[in-house]
């Protein structure tokens, strides 16, 4: 190799020392635009500039983080219990995956009994008002009948109306299998939690509402659209706009064919589908003008392109070029920063 100026090549070090910090921190540099920076091979033929090509990349892999398999953002359907004093024998434990038709617990009690009964008088209650309803509107419209009284029964009508959707959420899951006895069926698959609180039987929390949850860098957020988690790649489906610590949360699509827990941890890696993205030996990389580079080589010419870091993964970086790439200088790029910027000076 030829000979350089070995205190202007170690005065190039510390450049790219700065450069492996910034990369190995997570931030990833904005590039700048360069004036035209090209030696000619010829220049360089003594020099062990181990050319190769740039192996592009349809996704880049950020570094891995600590995921957690939790319900998405929003309210979960729990259901009361309207047995007072109901045995309760759950066929099921807490957090156990359940398939449609599941039987999830058995319920024994008079109060079963008192339930289904009431709900039969309800029923025919509100068929009784809700033929009045139409009437009675007629009325209060042709002022036949006072505001006060059509007030009282439109009160009236829409507590039962409540009433009524609040136990038929329950009926679509409780079936009366005798006098005394119910069945508490999973309607869907899911995972049933069993509720501490006496007033209700549980959640059933549906798969379409589970998934992965992640924390990454703000400046990686917006550019990750999936995660990857034991070779299974999840769809990004969902980010915070809330920012904690320079970290925004991300949520996959709901994973398929898997066993985890509720809480569960997994290691994930983001990932993003990034136009002109490669992966490059760390040995390839300089600066220029405080810019990271690489030197591509063309025919008789090599020329320094701006590129942006974007992960390291083991001793290769994953990067961005503002311009496609083909044949790349590996080795000896102090030495080809040094004439670059010579050439630049003259």
């Amino acid at each position: 190799m030829k000979r350089c100026n070995l205190s202007r090549l170690a005065a190039t070090l510390s450049p790219i020392v700065s450069v492996i910090a910034l990369a190995l921190s997570g931030l990833a540099t904005t590039t700048t635009v360069l004036a035209a920076q090209s030696i000619s091979v010829e220049q360089v033929s003594n020099y062990d500039l181990r050319p190769q090509a740039a192996v592009n990349v349809d996704n880049v892999a950020f570094a891995p983080v600590t995921g957690s398999y939790q319900t998405t953002p929003g309210s979960v359907l729990t259901l009361p219990n309207p047995f007072e004093n109901a045995a309760v024998d759950y066929q099921v434990v807490d957090g156990q995956a359940v398939e449609s038709g599941t039987l999830i617990a058995q319920l024994h009690g008079p109060s079963v009994e008192h339930f289904f009964h009431r709900v039969e008088t309800l029923q025919e209650q509100y068929d009784v008002a809700a033929k009045q309803y139409q009437s009675k509107k007629k009325l209060y419209q042709n002022n036949a009948i006072a505001a006060d009284e059509w007030q009282q029964f439109l009160t009236q009508y829409i507590s039962l109306n409540d009433t009524l959707h609040e136990i038929n959420v329950v009926l679509r899951r409780v079936k009366q299998t005798a006098e005394q006895s119910a069945q508490l069926i999973a309607t869907e698959p899911g995972v049933w939690r069993t509720s501490s609180n006496g007033q209700q039987l549980g959640t059933l929390i549906a798969h379409a509402r589970l998934a992965i949850v992640a924390e990454v860098p703000i400046e990686q957020a917006k550019r990750i659209s999936s995660l990857n988690i034991n070779g299974q790649k999840l769809r990004v489906s969902q980010r915070e706009q809330t920012v904690r610590n320079g970290f925004v949360r991300i949520w996959s699509e709901p994973p398929q064919d898997i066993n985890w827990t509720i809480g569960q941890r997994v290691n994930v890696v983001p990932q993003a589908a990034i136009e002109n993205a490669y992966l490059l030996p760390a040995s390839a990389i300089a600066t220029l003008q405080d810019q990271p580079i690489i030197f591509s080589i063309e025919n008789a010419t090599i020329n320094a392109v701006p590129i942006e870091l974007l992960s390291l993964s083991g001793e290769h970086y994953f990067v961005q070029s503002t311009t496609p790439l083909n044949i790349i200088a590996t080795h000896s790029v102090a030495a080809l920063k040094v004439i670059a910027e010579d050439e630049e000076a003259q």
